[in-house]
């Protein structure tokens, strides 16, 4: 009777696991569950002034059965009138002065290329700003069914070059740091957090 009751478990425990495995996942993109965090830095000591991008249209969207799938083929632009730094003086001084600097300014486009790793790994972000393509590195990690990606890019590269020094004009006493210098860095860290939806069967 014991063996009968055993082999009875051992085909339960059998056919439950065949369930489990024969579960499909695919994942989605959310665009309610995806935020890109900016870090620019001034003083001569390189203070981080964090802000983000409220707006972000992406195209291309697609099912996958793994987040890396889902997310790689997918195009986006980001309009610079979405900017928020908490500060919505400092957000109209950095459109106007900033990116208004560039002539058909007005958002930025981009996709990415060279994706290589499965749960972490690096990629390019190709990004396009007033007419200027440049190719930006990146790295990617996923847990589960959130995707993180961090970079950093040099304004200069998208001809940012004197809207750079004339924002630094106009807030020139906020960006004098210890030393008394005023200094606005062309270099500015960025992330992009994406959790994705998760549906199995």
């Amino acid at each position: 009777m014991k063996n009968i009751y055993l082999f009875a478990i051992i085909c339960s425990v059998a056919s439950a696991t065949a369930v489990f495995a024969e579960e499909k996942c695919t994942y989605a993109y959310n665009p309610k569950q995806t935020s890109l965090e900016w870090t620019a830095f001034k003083f001569t000591e390189k203070t981080g002034v964090k802000g983000k991008f409220d707006s972000i249209l992406v195209n291309k969207t697609k099912s996958g059965a793994t987040v890396l799938e889902s997310v790689k083929d997918l195009s986006f632009a980001i309009p610079i009138s979405s900017i928020n730094s908490n500060v919505p003086d400092r957000d109209e001084k950095i459109k106007k002065y900033f990116f208004g600097s560039v002539k058909n300014g007005k958002e930025f486009k981009g996709n990415f290329s060279e994706i290589k790793g499965i749960n972490s790994g690096s990629a390019k972000l190709d990004l396009v700003f007033g007419g200027v393509k440049k190719s930006v590195p990146v790295q990617f990690v996923v847990k589960e069914n959130t995707i993180e990606v961090t970079g950093s890019l040099d304004v200069l590269d998208f001809g940012l070059k004197s809207g750079l020094a004339r924002l630094n004009e106009e807030c020139r006493d906020l960006h004098k740091g210890a030393d008394g210098t005023s200094k606005l860095w062309p270099n500015v860290d960025f992330k992009i957090v994406s959790t994705l939806d998760k549906v199995c069967k």
